[in-house]
């Protein structure tokens, strides 16, 4: 399995575009075959601060999202939604064995 954490600071002025944008990627990109979990979270602390999470199957299936038009999409409009640049984090895991915590 493979996580990625992004973190992206929208630009002043911009927030609500990119929150559009990413509804919409995320709407789309949960239909991605290995996609286990994806969405954009808000930071409580920073308005402007965006998160992301996605758990991918693995890292072919994350090669497979990356090469879809809605990706290449994406990737191409949120540079001018953000301020610098994305910051994306990857971690390999073992899938959890069921808990009735």
């Amino acid at each position: 399995m493979l996580i990625v954490i992004g973190k992206a600071t929208s630009r002043p002025g911009r927030r609500q575009e990119l929150l559009d944008a990413v509804t919409e990627m995320a709407r789309v990109t949960r239909s991605d075959e290995g996609c286990e979990l994806y969405g954009f979270y808000a930071d409580v602390t920073d308005h402007d601060v965006i998160l992301s999470v996605e758990v991918w199957h693995d890292k072919a299936a994350l090669d497979a999202h990356m090469a879809h038009d809605h990706t290449r999409s994406f990737i191409q409009t949120v540079p001018e939604l953000v301020a610098g640049t994305p910051v994306l984090s990857f971690f390999h895991a073992e899938p959890a064995k069921e808990s009735n915590l």
